[in-house]
């Protein structure tokens, strides 16, 4: 472990103490090796041996050109005296900062829209009182039949309804859904698809039990009274804005359902919507749009930093390979140390 803080501090002082004492002065070059060496009799003593040299010639840190690309795209490249190539990676770099702030910005004014929106034309009461519209199955009415076809349950082999989807049970209960909408019951967080629901909450804001009739007794005012009564109030996260929109499970809480179409997509998939659930949609798909331009941004300023970096580290090593200068770092053994390693020392070599 001793001999990993040893590797460790070289390479902090590699990238800045001795390449904060090169410098140059007019016309000559100093610089200062340092050697750093572990006195193997001693467990706590460690040894510094600073040896001074001076020739012309120049030096560029790699590590710092490094940092300050990494600090900020292009100021490596400035450190290298290519200020044409600095100012280009600000450039890229602050017209990523635009993007990403300017469409944040739009995005945030579309999710107030799509939110305002949704709260106005969907609602818990009349998702829970309209649920089951559609459950009762019609003979002969074929576009009946299309929209109550979307809730029903094919994968329920073991009930029949792969093979007969007209039986009352076919049609998906309200808790019974991978996805649900979180809300307060006096107090507490419950959601539409725990047993708390399904065994009280149905039953007391419905007036009736869901396994003697499925759809609500009370009508839509004795329904929202009985939700005041225990002060329901519905969690509205980014999950529940996207779930109302994408999911024909909640499509009973809009207030335009008797509007109701049945599209087919692919697949043969079909799905129930209507049109202030299409309006709501292309909202939703526009915030997605301008939120996914927002990432894109940020991804480019990530993207601009790295190849700052690695642009600027490469420069570093071109001027110094032009130059004929070196750096090398070597190891001493010493077999009285467990690990077998006495010392390690950094030296900088030019012509």
């Amino acid at each position: 472990m001793r001999n990993i803080y040893i590797s460790l501090v070289v390479w902090f002082v590699c990238n800045t103490q001795i390449f904060s004492n090169t410098f140059v002065q007019g016309e000559n070059y100093q610089f200062k090796s340092m050697m750093f060496l572990q006195d193997t009799t001693s467990e706590n003593e460690s040894e510094f041996q600073l040896e001074t040299f001076k020739d012309k010639g120049s030096f560029k840190s790699p590590g710092k050109a490094l940092l300050y690309s990494g600090v900020l795209p292009g100021m490596g490249q400035a450190y290298m005296g290519n200020w044409l190539r600095g100012l280009i990676f600000v450039a890229l770099d602050a017209a990523a900062i635009g993007t990403w702030y300017n469409n944040n910005n739009l995005a945030e004014d579309k999710k107030k829209e799509y939110s305002y929106y949704a709260n106005e034309h969907w609602d818990f009461g009349r998702w829970v009182h309209d649920y089951y519209k559609w459950y009762e199955y019609k003979e002969g009415d074929d576009d009946w039949n299309s929209i109550r076809e979307v809730f029903i349950n094919y994968s329920d082999s073991t009930s029949g309804c792969a093979q007969d989807p007209t039986e009352g049970q076919c049609y998906t209960d309200i808790w019974d859904h991978s996805h649900k909408v979180e809300f307060t019951w006096d107090g507490a967080i419950v959601n539409s698809s725990s047993d708390f629901f399904m065994n009280t909450v149905f039953e007391e804001v419905c007036g009736n039990s869901p396994f003697v009739n499925p759809s609500c007794s009370n009508d839509s005012t004795a329904l929202v009274n009985k939700l005041s009564e225990h002060s329901v109030y519905v969690i509205k996260d980014h999950h529940f804005y996207e779930g109302i929109q994408k999911y024909d499970m909640f499509f009973a809480g809009w207030d335009d359902n008797d509007s109701v179409i049945v599209v087919t997509k692919e697949h043969n998939d079909k799905n129930a919507t209507s049109p202030n659930q299409t309006t709501y949609r292309s909202l939703w798909g526009d915030y997605n749009k301008i939120k996914t331009l927002a990432g894109n941004g940020g991804k480019f300023m990530l993207i601009n930093r790295v190849v700052s970096m690695v642009d600027a580290l490469l420069l570093a090593k071109k001027w110094n390979n032009s130059h004929n200068i070196n750096l090398s770092l070597n190891a001493y053994p010493d077999l009285r140390n467990k690990s077998g390693l006495g010392g390690v020392k950094l030296s900088l070599y030019w012509k």
